[in-house]
């Protein structure tokens, strides 16, 4: 009887500062049930890829399932395998940021294990042609992509064996792996998986079937089995059972009985479900030709809160990069930095991803601290003009001892506002219905409604540049189209003026038409300032008298001076006043989970909701006659 050998696998990822709901979820649904049903069959082996904020989480909260992987770990049952210790995707971050991150979890499991790893997970199979030799660098020896890549590039007597990657004369070797999952990537138990594919693959006689383990869970709920730990007992009882025809195995074995069967160099590579998510978002890019595209960069530059993170990203560590001096401050800043890399972030993953308001405000308060750790205390304010979202056009940035604010050209909007004390990005909320976010976006809406709006968004607005010393931002618009049938025309001048501790913004809006009109003119914000909802509290000021609002529902307000968002702590709080009554109308924003089968009743559904900040829309209404001019302001306040 013909043995075929098998390498069984689970990886696992998560946003380096998720909820602990999430990872006691995953570790309750998958983890401890995988370990401690293979425990249980000394004689089968395993492989698995925890990423280092996932290890970091076990050691504080489960310490016991550390101990029980080490023990495993010595006595051969187990493989751990390396990667990014943050679960970076490949071609979002630079060489020198992928090999610090590789040799930084190989160094700790050598630490923790006593050995270091020989092989490496990739996060979603993101590739990129430098990793051969970043891989060498940190003595990985092999990796693995999706078995359907090597079926699209390879002839099909080599589609399913391992072939070789270069770089700069440094190899590495790379196995094709198979999912462990349905079409809905819902988990298929090991056995199941195999048996598949053997009948599908009859050529081949050893198999790598690796499952992510936050897939895990959600099956075993759905199997109707009374815990997760029976999935993964039944699976290793029939591989003992089996156990002459079916070897099980750790990739380092399969590694030293194997050999290239050709060298590739791969242009990129990702999983099935990371290209189907960048597909779809490119689609809006007109580009029809998918192949043609670095696709997880395009896709970045398409998604609004991707997007965003990403220059933020960028521009953070292009300073550090810049930063001579203390080595310690700089390693400091590059340790956030590498935080704030985490692949989830950069796509709306399985998980949640970008969607996760906890994981987004950790990954905006990580890169606020290493620039102020490379800043070294020198918080003198400026303001500088620098094309941050690579579009060629400059954008406007201030930077203070209180806050940093991002001015986005096109939309005269403010994209990031920061609290250096806190480390919050109060602009990062986040509307699903408009796919949008930021601050400050301005909207001209029919007199007395929120609801009608009256000229399309397609003009952008000018930047003016001033003096960078004046600390003053200029821009330009025109608003062209009928009202009521009447040609209407009204051009506005929106001016940011920034002081250390506070910024305005000055409106001038002119009726430049023959026809009188009234009208409110709106400006719309994407607030967020804590991961929670509950945790918020929006208050309204109206002649230095406060009134609460329920924030946990739509709420509005008329002939107010002021409306505050901040914590119910009373820690910090963001203010935005006018010289002008206005109205006020506001609601919580939410996205839903990913749809992976788990809720099953409403209130389960309704608990999953992800909280995204709060919609606010300020409207003035103002009844402008031909030739008619009139001037308004807003200032935003951070206080402590």
């Amino acid at each position: 009887m013909q043995s075929f050998r098998v390498v069984l696998g689970m990886y696992n990822s998560l946003p380096y500062n998720a909820s602990d709901t999430l990872y006691e979820q995953a570790y309750q649904g998958a983890w401890r049930p995988f370990l401690s049903g293979l425990y249980k069959f000394p004689s089968i082996k395993a492989v698995i890829h925890f990423p280092g904020n996932i290890f970091a989480w076990i050691e504080q909260n489960h310490p016991e399932y550390l101990y029980l992987l080490i023990e495993m770990v010595r006595k051969g049952q187990i493989e751990l395998l390396g990667g990014g210790f943050y679960s970076p995707l490949a071609p979002l971050v630079s060489t020198q940021d992928m090999t610090g991150q590789v040799e930084a979890l190989s160094a700790f499991i050598r630490k923790t294990i006593g050995k270091r790893p020989s092989g490496a997970w990739l996060y979603e199979y993101s590739w990129t042609s430098s990793l051969p030799a970043i891989l060498q660098n940190s003595k990985i020896q092999y990796t693995f992509l999706p078995a359907a890549q090597f079926k699209e590039i390879a002839p099909e007597n080599l589609s399913c064996q391992p072939v070789a990657s270069e770089d700069h004369r440094k190899m590495v070797l790379i196995y094709p792996a198979f999912e462990s999952h349905s079409d809905d990537s819902a988990f298929v138990p090991y056995e199941a998986t195999l048996l598949k594919l053997q009948q599908d693959n009859p050529q081949i006689s050893a198999f790598v079937i690796m499952a992510d383990g936050n897939a895990i869970s959600s099956t075993w709920e759905r199997s109707g089995l009374e815990s997760p730990d029976v999935l993964f007992e039944r699976s290793f009882a029939w591989f003992q059972k089996n156990c002459l025809e079916y070897d099980t195995i750790t990739a380092s074995q399969l590694y030293k009985s194997s050999k290239a069967a050709r060298t590739i160099y791969f242009a990129q590579c990702y999983s099935r479900r990371f290209r189907d998510y960048c597909e779809r978002i490119i689609q809006k890019a007109d580009i029809p030709r998918f192949e043609c595209v670095q696709i997880s960069k395009q896709s970045v530059v398409d998604h609004p809160l991707v997007h965003l993170l990403y220059q933020k990203l960028n521009f953070v560590s292009a300073m550090t990069n810049l930063f001579r001096g203390d080595k310690s401050r700089k390693k400091a800043s590059l340790d956030d930095i590498w935080r704030a890399q985490s692949g989830e972030l950069f796509w709306v993953s399985p998980t949640g991803g970008i969607l996760r308001s906890e994981a987004r405000l950790g990954a905006y308060a990580s890169l606020i601290e290493a620039e102020k750790t490379i800043r070294q205390n020198r918080f003198h304010h400026f303001m500088a003009y620098d094309d941050l979202d690579f579009d060629g056009i400059k954008e406007v940035l201030y930077q203070s001892s209180v806050y940093n604010c991002y001015l986005k050209s096109d939309s005269a909007s403010v994209a990031e506002l920061d609290s250096l004390r806190t480390g919050r990005n109060y602009a990062c909320g986040w509307n699903a219905e408009h796919f949008s976010t930021g601050c400050f976006k301005d909207e001209i809406r029919a007199a007395g409604t929120f609801e009608t709006r009256l000229f399309p968004d397609y003009e952008a607005w000018n930047l003016v540049e001033n003096a960078k010393e004046s600390l003053n931002a200029t821009f330009y618009r025109e608003f062209h189209g009928k009202i009521d049938n009447l040609g209407a025309f009204f051009g506005c001048r929106k001016s940011y003026q920034f002081e250390n501790d506070y910024f305005s913004i000055n409106y001038e809006l002119t009726n430049k038409g023959s026809n009188p009109f009234p009208i409110r003119f709106c400006t719309i914000s994407e607030i967020i300032a804590l991961p929670s909802l509950k945790d918020h509290k929006v208050q309204t000021l109206a002649h230095r008298q406060s009134r609460q609002l329920p924030a946990d529902q739509s709420f509005a307000a008329d002939a107010i001076d002021g409306v505050e968002i901040g914590d119910v702590l009373g820690a910090e709080k963001m203010i935005i006043r006018s010289d002008n009554p206005f109205s006020l109308d506001g609601v919580p924003n939410f996205a839903e989970s990913p749809k992976d089968g788990r809720f099953i009743t409403e209130k389960e559904a309704q608990d999953a909701r992800i909280f995204e900040g709060f919609t606010l829309t300020i409207g003035w209404d103002f009844s402008l006659p031909p030739e008619g001019t009139v001037l308004f302001s807003v200032s935003v306040h951070i206080e402590h």
